[in-house]
């Protein structure tokens, strides 16, 4: 994509947490004058809900650095902590040494500053209503919790720029149901994950049923499925 062809108009960002602090996931959606769109997003393992939110618009700007922005962007969120941080409280952190008014350390100040190094002039910040059937914002939503939970994400989004991390959605359904099954397990290997057989079997469906019923170490496609105590799996990359 030549990042001078097109202006990106407007960008949304949610974050959400399992159990905050837990397992967290982060969404961006960068939207174009030519109604196209970029979805981002990505996870941790344990983190809160406000670092997870401050994730989403630090790597939505880094993100927006590449492109044109129209006049008057407004990047979206429901997330007040951030634009109060952003708009506000950062000021007066930074004139006291990034301490608070009650002389105490800022909060995820690590994230903090990364966000102010990213300002971007003339880009302000929107308080949007969360559930609240923002198209925008449910979509973002729908990126962060998924990430957050593990589940693999496809985008729906016609004409869409997608990110290096989601296939191209004119590929045909078998292909993309693939894709899910490979970049789950690969999210599970890399975050050292165990699963138990009916897990592993929802992702890999009947085909492995006999050696995931019989504990048997298996390969399937990139992957090495090692049983760990007749009770879970190991997933290992065997490529």
């Amino acid at each position: 994509m030549n990042s001078k062809e097109h202006f990106a108009v407007e960008a949304a960002t949610d974050g959400a947490c399992s159990g905050n602090p837990g397992p967290g996931g982060w969404g961006g959606l960068i939207i174009f004058d030519d109604n196209s769109e970029i979805e981002i997003g990505g996870s941790e393992q344990l983190t809160t809900n406000n670092r997870m939110e401050l994730t989403a618009a630090i790597k939505t700007l880094e993100k927006l650095k590449d492109f044109q922005l129209k006049e008057n962007f407004k990047l979206r969120t429901d997330s007040k902590y951030v634009i109060e941080g952003y708009t506000k409280w950062i000021l007066n952190w930074k004139k006291n040494g990034w301490k608070t008014s009650t002389g105490k350390s800022v909060q995820n100040l690590d994230l903090w500053q990364k966000l102010d190094s990213l300002r971007i002039y003339g880009l302000n910040m929107e308080f949007v209503k969360g559930h609240n059937g923002d198209k925008q914002n449910e979509r973002v939503d729908h990126i962060a919790t998924s990430y957050s939970k593990g589940i693999p994400i496809l985008s729906k989004v016609k004409e869409s720029r997608l990110s290096k991390d989601y296939p191209n959605e004119k590929v045909s359904p078998k292909l993309q149901n693939l894709f899910s099954k490979n970049e789950l397990l690969e999210k599970f290997a890399i975050k050292k994950y165990l699963l138990n057989s009916i897990e592993l079997e929802e992702i890999l469906g009947e085909e492995c049923h006999k050696s995931i019923k019989n504990y048997q170490l298996f390969e399937w496609r990139n992957w090495r499925l090692i049983p760990k105590n007749q009770k879970y799996w190991i997933i290992e990359n065997n490529s």
